[in-house]
């Protein structure tokens, strides 16, 4: 039986807690039969969590390694995750994964995603307290994602409500909200329609649901979108965390199948 693939993989080169070969055992123990490495490409103000660029190299370097010691055991990829405010993007990838996590205040990027205070903090002092100006402002950015990052793959598109569990800090289907992520959703679709089902955060941080939420799974659905799954993994204990589950919720939503990165591209795979 042909295993799950997970394209958003982390390791020590970035903000993971594995080094690559380390992903690669920890996948084969889950049965995964094709991992991505997509590290957080290199963003200039933000060191802690994104990969050095000097280090660029050599993470593709290892990778490709990886992909010749493993041949016929695991397929391997060769990946970024291409922030929009990304720079020193390497050329010779095997695809990308495109996402945001800023906000712009004032000229400058803010981070919307390093804690659930440090977002409280962030709408109160920079947003007059208002959840939906927040989402605004963070969506009216990732509708220029594509035309930014040229990304295969939209990754953890509703990000901002990473913290908001059973909507404690804002109205997901507020029309506000709403308005502001399909908006976002629009003009992506007219460049792009891959977007990945992200279990990352409810291994986390016991999200109940995953990127996209499924309001906006069906939306996605309606409007010709297409969908490839993620568990965005920073550990091995992570890898195609509530696969089953999440495949069963895409199905609820309407869709018949997910894409799978070949070596001859994107295919489609019956859930």
């Amino acid at each position: 039986m042909l295993g799950f693939q997970n394209l958003h993989t982390h390791t020590t080169y970035c903000d993971g807690t594995l080094p690559p070969e380390g992903m690669v055992k920890a996948a084969l123990a889950k049965g995964c039969s094709s991992l991505g490495f997509s590290e957080h490409s290199h963003v200039p103000f933000d060191i802690y969590y994104s990969m050095d660029a000097a280090a660029a190299a050599e993470y593709m370097s290892e990778v490709r390694a990886l992909q010749l010691k493993y041949e016929g055991i695991i397929e391997i990829f060769l990946g970024l995750e291409l922030d929009y405010c990304s720079v020193d993007v390497p050329a010779g990838l095997d695809y990308t994964i495109g996402t945001l996590h800023y906000v712009e205040v004032g000229g400058e990027f803010k981070p919307v995603d390093a804690g659930l205070d440090a977002q409280k903090e962030l709408v109160a002092t920079c947003f007059g307290g208002d959840f939906y100006s927040f989402a605004e402002a963070y969506y009216s950015v990732f509708a220029k994602i594509v035309k930014k990052t040229k990304a295969d793959i939209i990754g953890h598109f509703d990000l901002v409500s990473k913290f908001n569990i059973d909507g404690s800090l804002f109205d997901e289907m507020h029309p506000r909200y709403v308005d502001a992520a399909l908006f976002a959703m629009s003009e992506i679709l007219k460049e792009r329609n891959l977007f990945e089902v992200n279990t990352g955060a409810m291994f986390r941080y016991n999200k109940t649901v995953p990127y996209p939420s499924p309001f906006l799974l069906k939306e996605l659905r309606q409007r010709g979108g297409e969908v490839i799954l993620s568990s965005d993994s920073h550990d091995g204990d992570s890898i195609g965390f509530m696969f089953p589950q999440v495949s069963e919720l895409l199905r609820s939503c309407g869709f018949k199948h997910i894409k799978r990165l070949t070596g001859n591209g994107f295919v489609n795979v019956d859930l």
